[in-house]
C-alpha cells in the first residue's frame, strides 16, 4: 500500500515539472531561437590607417535552441578581410543561454585602408540559421579610425620678391599642408618675430598682425598662407631665420604645437663696377702697366672678388692674367694691375672678367669692357704723357763732338 502511494506521487511530480517546464519555454525563452550579437573588442582601439586590427563579436542566444547557425561579416570600405580570413563562420547548435551560458565569440582579423580618415566606420555583419528564411543584417557596429599623430606640414616657404632690399616690402607665403585623412581645425600661426639667437629680426608686419587663424583644412589638402612685411632700412644683408610655431587640433580636438625655422633673404643684387684707374699705356704697340679699378657700388658686401683679362687681337697680356682681390665691402673699392700690349685707333676696349660671391652666397660672373684711350706720337708729346726719344740728344752731342774734334785736329796740323 505504502509502494502504491509513492508511485502515485511519483507521476504527479512529473507531470508537475513538465507543466512548469512546458510554460517557462513558452512565459520566458520564446517559441523559436532568440540570437544577440555584440562586438565586444577591438584591437587596437582605435587603429591607425593601413594598419590591421582585429575585431570580436559576440553571439548569445535567448530563445530556444537554434540550428545550422552561419555567422557572416561583410566588411567595406575602408576595410577588408585579410588572406587568411574568410567572412562566413558555422556555427551550427546556438543553444539557450538561460540553461548554460552558450556564448560564441568570433573573431576577424581586417586591413584598414591607407586613405581612411579618422572617424569611427561602420562595419556590416549578418546571421541565419534553420528558422530564418533570409539573413538577418546588422549595420549598427562601428570601428574607430585614427592617425596616431596628426601632421600639419609646410610644403613651401617663398617671398616675392626672392631677394628683399633694406627699407623694403617682401610677400612671405608659406604653405601648409595637411597630411592627415582627415580635416585639421583651429590653425594658428605666428611669425616670431623678436630677437632669435644673436639676430634682431628686422622685420615688421604690415596690413595685419604677425599671427593668422584658420578655421581648417581638409584632408590632403594644401592652403597658402601670406604675411606681408616691411625690412628695416638698416637691415644687413644676410640670410634671417625666423620662428614659425604652429597650433592646430584634430577632429578628436586633441592639440598639438611645433615650432619651425622659415628663412627671408635680405639684400640687394652687387654693382661692381670696373674703371681705368692709371695706365702707362697711350700710343698704339705699346706695352706697359694698366691698372683697373673695381668699384662696389651696392649695398651688399662682395666677397671672394677675381679679375681676368681676356686676351684679344688688340690686346696682349704679358705676364699674369688675373688678380685675386678677394672681399670688397660696400662702398668701397680695390685696384688690380696687369701688364698689357695694345694696338688699335683712336681707343681699344679691354675686356675682363669678374667672378665673385654676394653675402648668401649667390654666385656671379660678369663680362665687363674698359675702354683705354690711345693718341698719336705728337698728341702724346704735347700732352706730355709722352717724352723725346734721348737717343735723339745722344746722336747730337755726338756729331757736335766728333766734328769739334775733326776741326781742332785739322787747324793744328796747318800750324
Amino acid at each position: 500500500m505504502k509502494s502504491r502511494i509513492l508511485f502515485i506521487l511519483f507521476i504527479f511530480g512529473v507531470i508537475f515539472t513538465a507543466s512548469v517546464s512546458a510554460q517557462i519555454d513558452t512565459a520566458y525563452l520564446g517559441r523559436s531561437p532568440a540570437i544577440i550579437v555584440g562586438m565586444i573588442r577591438q584591437e587596437p582601439d582605435p587603429v591607425e590607417p593601413g594598419n590591421q586590427v582585429e575585431v570580436s563579436f559576440k553571439l548569445d542566444n535567448n530563445g530556444t535552441t537554434a540550428e545550422n547557425v552561419i555567422f557572416e561579416i561583410v566588411p567595406e570600405y575602408p576595410f577588408s578581410l585579410l588572406p587568411d580570413q574568410y567572412s562566413s563562420k558555422t556555427i551550427g547548435v546556438l543553444g539557450s543561454s538561460q540553461y548554460g551560458k552558450q556564448s560564441v565569440i568570433l573573431k576577424y582579423k581586417l586591413k584598414v585602408a591607407q586613405d581612411a580618415s579618422d572617424e569611427s566606420h561602420q562595419i556590416k555583419v549578418r546571421y541565419k540559421n534553420s528558422d530564418l528564411n533570409s539573413w538577418v543584417t546588422i549595420d549598427t557596429f562601428k570601428i574607430k579610425v585614427q592617425t596616431h599623430d596628426v601632421i600639419l606640414g609646410i610644403e613651401r616657404v617663398s617671398t616675392f620678391p626672392a631677394v628683399t632690399a633694406s627699407g623694403s616690402k617682401t610677400k612671405l607665403t608659406i604653405e601648409l599642408k595637411n597630411y592627415a585623412t582627415s580635416i585639421i581645425k583651429d590653425i594658428k600661426l605666428l611669425l616670431n618675430l623678436d630677437k632669435n639667437g644673436d639676430d634682431t629680426m628686422p622685420f615688421a608686419p604690415i596690413g595685419s598682425s604677425n599671427e593668422k587663424v584658420i578655421p581648417y583644412i581638409e584632408p590632403q589638402a594644401i592652403l597658402p598662407v601670406d604675411f606681408d612685411l616691411l625690412v628695416d632700412a638698416d637691415a644687413s644683408s644676410k640670410s634671417y631665420k625666423i620662428p614659425l610655431v604652429l597650433k592646430y587640433s584634430d577632429s578628436l580636438n586633441k592639440n598639438y604645437s611645433k615650432t619651425n625655422l622659415i628663412t627671408v633673404v635680405v639684400g640687394d643684387s652687387p654693382d661692381l663696377g670696373v674703371t681705368l684707374e692709371r695706365t702707362e699705356i697711350f700710343t698704339s704697340g705699346s706695352t706697359g702697366s694698366v691698372v683697373l679699378r673695381l668699384v662696389n657700388k651696392g649695398t651688399p658686401d662682395i666677397k671672394f672678388l677675381n679679375v681676368k683679362v681676356l686676351p684679344n687681337e688688340n690686346v696682349k697680356v704679358i705676364g699674369a692674367d688675373e688678380v685675386y682681390v678677394g672681399k670688397l665691402d660696400s662702398d668701397d673699392f680695390s685696384t688690380a694691375e696687369f701688364k698689357l700690349n695694345v694696338k688699335g685707333g683712336d681707343s681699344v676696349n679691354i675686356p675682363v672678367q669678374v667672378d665673385y660671391k654676394d653675402t648668401n652666397n649667390n654666385n656671379y660672373k660678369e663680362n665687363k669692357e674698359v675702354e683705354l684711350k690711345l693718341y698719336s706720337s705728337s698728341e702724346a708729346k704735347n700732352f706730355g704723357v709722352k717724352k723725346n726719344s734721348n737717343w735723339t740728344w745722344i746722336v747730337v752731342i755726338v756729331f757736335i763732338a766728333g766734328a769739334g774734334y775733326y776741326f781742332y785736329r785739322k787747324r793744328k796740323y796747318k800750324k
